[in-house]
């Protein structure tokens, strides 16, 4: 019997999770995917107007996405810099294997949590109040209260050209399952749109015809955790990834990396795995190695 179920491991999941597990609440999350926790499917940006105010609300009341994107970033900027400060806002790129892994580690580690992956097919009712949901293994999961999160999953749609298909991403199957339940239940059932940008082979575009806009040239970070509390900013582990790939046309430094410089394809890794190394992680950029165990 858990406090708190939350289902779904994208942002909001990962924020409730977190907000309910440091409560001292007993929480489970579960999701379809666990290693695609908080898995930036299009443009693995985190902030710009609207949503980079929301980051630091979440970041002021002890959420953790501000202090991942801060360690992740490939590239940070301070929007509608030369307008009033009512609409300035921080948008950072991020390497979204990195963010996922890390975000992942920091469910992992929290106290009073934990994390299945399975997909909710229905929710348990009685007497008119949710006490839990049910598997599509057929697993029952009690609780206080059951948090959904689930995105685009809902009863999904991909739309590709004149094609439709079921879907909740690329790759990923939707919550038919809940979509149902919640009809059942009285609930409309709408849709959340989003788009994916298309993949591009970095070797076949002449970059002598478009502009590099490098990252800000002083430190900027999303959360309040530092400097304002005067404590030293975590490490980017970016800088650990080693030089780029050389098609691209970047400035010297890893963290001023364009918008567009996000590498993905095993083919395009910056950094060869060799024998020596001790351990990795995977990234959109590469090989993450060091000579002793990771410690972030």
């Amino acid at each position: 019997m858990y406090d708190v179920i939350v289902v779904g491991g994208g942002h909001a999941g990962c924020e409730a999770a977190m907000a309910a597990a440091r409560m001292g609440m007993r929480t489970l999350l579960i999701t379809m995917h666990l290693d695609q926790i908080a898995y930036m499917s299009c443009n693995p940006s985190i902030g710009g107007p609207a949503k980079g105010h929301l980051v630091r609300e979440i970041d002021a009341l002890g959420g953790e996405m501000a202090r991942a994107i801060d360690r992740t970033a490939i590239q940070i900027r301070l929007l509608n810099e030369s307008k009033g400060p009512a609409v300035r806002a921080l948008r950072a790129q991020a390497d979204k294997r990195l963010y996922s892994w890390l975000m992942k580690m920091e469910l992992e580690r929290t106290p009073n949590l934990d994390l299945k992956q399975e997909r909710i097919e229905d929710l348990v009712v009685r007497g008119g109040r949710v006490i839990g949901v049910k598997t599509g293994l057929g697993n029952i999961y009690g609780a206080r209260a059951v948090v959904v999160t689930t995105g685009t999953f809902l009863h999904g749609r991909l739309i590709t050209g004149e094609t439709i298909r079921p879907g909740g991403r690329a790759g990923e199957a939707p919550a038919t399952g809940l979509s149902a339940t919640f009809r059942r239940l009285g609930f409309e059932v709408g849709r959340l749109k989003t788009g994916t940008p298309p993949r591009l082979d970095a070797r076949t575009i002449d970059f002598s015809q478009t502009m590099v806009q490098p990252g800000s040239t002083v430190p900027l970070y999303f959360s309040f955790a530092y400097p304002e509390a005067g404590i030293e900013p975590p490490e980017n582990l970016i800088a650990r990834l080693g030089p780029p790939n050389p098609v691209y046309p970047l400035p010297p430094r890893r963290p001023k990396k364009p918008c567009g410089g996000a590498l993905s394809s095993p083919a395009t890794w910056s950094t060869p795995m060799r024998p020596s190394m001790k351990s990795y992680a995977a990234t959109s950029t590469g090989l993450l190695c060091t000579t002793a165990p990771f410690r972030p």
